[in-house]
């Protein structure tokens, strides 16, 4: 009989400013380390102290996609944690609490009061501020864990300090575990090293687009800070000489979009990130790198809009502003993540879809994919390919009479069957050209593509890419059942796929089945993938993170098909399994 998976759920909350979020990644890093599958996710308004933060971490033995809702363990740094999230935690949880901010009689009945001295402890060990590590030590002491892989971390963590530093965390640590053992020695979770598991890596969204980039061969990455794309620059610059990578912090975001059009217009693989409002600058530039066919990488990960919106949560709602950003018509190839294995793989494959069709192609995502960390299998290197199509980068033009006309002239622009010209870098002998913004004829002089025909033949010429994209980009994928044994059919895009999934599994095993359809390319829409799905299910849904229903208005557009129901959610937070489970029931 297959083994019973071992799960924990844990919530941590306080201020900010109590290190919520390092500790929380302290211990999930620790049970990665031996041998579990985590998932985590981080909630924390747009202060930088002050405000109520939180880190939830599930643990499991089994593979987990996302994170749910219940709560088996309530660490609280202070009492706001308590008076939010107890409803959270499932009957006979354990609540862990300083009783110099409240006392059991604050705790529910049907909970497990487990006092632990966290400040006193904390300021014996080494000051205040390890309060966060004194309650990774009690959250180890209630499942029965092991101590040591946590004391490890804690000293790979402060190798560079003094060590008094790291000894004061693991006696900080010590000292909590001991206290919540004894105050809580039965819980009715218990874990222990799994030796032997299978090799994860740990790493949140934007950690793999900047491992996809490498991959890939990326020569150049600019970008301003706009939260939650923050983090791949810091990752890029940590990088960037060790893999021979330039990296620029801009003075904002219009520079950042043009300096990656100047980069690829040079030959180098070059991207750029932002959330919806730094892209909203970035998006006249956006159309230069359309007009001029310059193989830029750009992503957009969302937040809630609009103008500043919330800074720090999640939403699905750029999806149609990515699509048609900038004036004019011009082919564009968006890419969806869904997951941190999505991240990778759709990453590297970006820049192939650059080059081979010399436009841009975005990366759509979030802040559930950006900020928020998951185990997955080692990324497989061995699978990645570079293409860079039509290019020529050394040597002399004649090598490519193809690209020239009668009186041997480059033809930048020149019209062929599929929409891509040869691309030639700057220094090759016989390539006379000229990259700007405007209109152009094949030679690419600019002033000359305002004849009518020139406009038609070469805005034609450009939007034929999509048809050669259609053949070179990402398929749907699916998941759950086939569509014609399911309950439902769900199609969906980016990060809603892991909740989705956790739902499917859930109600799997109420002998409810539900097929899932991840558009992976959200452009081209893939219209006959679409309505193949939706027409072998017996019922069909849309769930996805937006008030308007942007996918579900791709799929009436161009597969000309309308679900029988739809889910939204756009507070701000994902969808949780459980949401999605609920909401399969109603339809049903």
């Amino acid at each position: 009989m297959p083994e019973t998976p071992l799960e924990l759920r844990v919530r941590i909350g306080g201020e900010a400013g109590f290190g919520i979020k390092a500790a929380g990644q302290m211990l999930a890093r620790t049970f990665a380390h031996e041998g579990y599958e985590v998932f985590d996710l981080t909630e924390y308004p747009s202060l930088i102290r002050g405000g109520h933060n939180t880190y939830l971490l599930r643990v499991s033995s089994e593979p987990v996609y996302s994170h749910v809702e219940p709560v088996d363990v309530l660490a609280c740094l202070n009492r706001e944690t308590l008076d939010r999230h107890e409803g959270e935690v499932v009957d006979g949880g354990a609540v862990i609490f300083d009783p110099d901010d409240f006392g059991a009689d604050a705790v529910p009945g049907r909970l497990r009061a487990v006092p632990v001295p966290l400040t006193a402890i904390a300021r014996e060990t080494g000051g205040k501020i390890m309060r966060n590590t004194v309650a990774l030590g009690a959250v180890l002491g209630i499942v029965g864990f092991p101590l040591d892989p946590l004391a490890d971390a804690l000293r790979r963590q402060f190798a560079k300090k003094a060590p008094e530093v790291a000894e004061g965390n693991v006696a900080a640590a010590q000292a909590g575990y001991d206290a919540a053992r004894a105050a809580c020695p039965d819980f009715f979770v218990t874990l222990a090293p799994r030796p032997g598991a299978p090799e994860r890596l740990l790493v949140d969204g934007n950690e793999a687009i900047g491992f996809g980039a490498l991959a890939a061969g990326i020569g150049f990455y600019a970008a301003y800070p706009m939260t939650p794309a923050s983090s791949l620059l810091h990752f890029m610059a940590a990088h960037e000489r060790s893999a021979g990578v330039v990296v620029k912090h801009t003075e904002d975001e219009i520079a950042a979009m043009n300096m990656v059009v100047g980069a690829a217009f040079g030959g180098t693989r070059a991207m750029c990130a932002t959330s919806g409002g730094g892209f909203s600058l970035m998006v006249e530039a956006f159309g230069m790198a359309g007009v001029s066919e310059s193989a830029v990488v750009v992503g957009v990960f969302t937040r809630p809009g609009p103008a500043t919106g919330m800074p720090t949560w999640t939403e699905q709602s750029d999806l149609r502003f990515v699509i048609h950003a900038a004036q004019g018509e011009f082919p564009r190839v968006v890419l969806a993540p869904g997951d941190r294995t999505d991240a990778f793989e759709l990453t590297w494959r970006a820049f192939n879809l650059a080059d081979q069709l010399q436009t841009p192609v975005v990366i759509l995502g979030d802040s559930y994919l950006s900020d928020n960390r998951q185990t997955v299998p080692p990324f497989d290197l061995a699978g990645v390919t570079v293409e860079r199509g039509k290019l020529l980068a050394e040597g002399d033009a004649s090598a490519i009479p193809e690209a020239l006309n009668d009186e041997g002239l480059y033809l930048r622009y020149k019209v062929t069957g599929d929409g891509v010209s040869w691309r030639v870098l700057p220094g090759v002998r016989g390539a006379n050209q000229l990259g700007n913004s405007y209109e152009h004829d094949e030679r690419g002089f600019g002033a000359p593509g305002e004849d009518a025909a020139v406009r038609t033949q070469q805005n034609e010429k450009r939007m034929r890419k999509l048809d050669l994209a259609r053949t070179l980009v990402p398929p749907p994928a699916y998941f759950g059942a086939p569509p014609g044994e399911a309950d439902l059919g769900i199609v969906l895009f980016g990060t809603t796929k892991g909740p989705a999934r956790e739902a499917a599994r859930m109600l799997e095993r109420e002998g409810v089945r539900i097929a899932i359809m991840q558009v992976v390319t959200v452009w081209p829409f893939p219209a006959e993938e679409v309505a193949a799905f939706m027409d072998a299910a017996p019922k069909t849904a849309v769930v996805e993170g937006n008030y308007a229903g942007q996918l579900e208005s791709l799929v009436r557009e161009h597969a000309l098909r309308a679900p029988d129901a739809r889910l939204h959610r756009y507070d701000g937070r994902p969808f949780s399994p459980e949401q999605i489970v609920r909401f399969v029931k109603e339809v049903l």
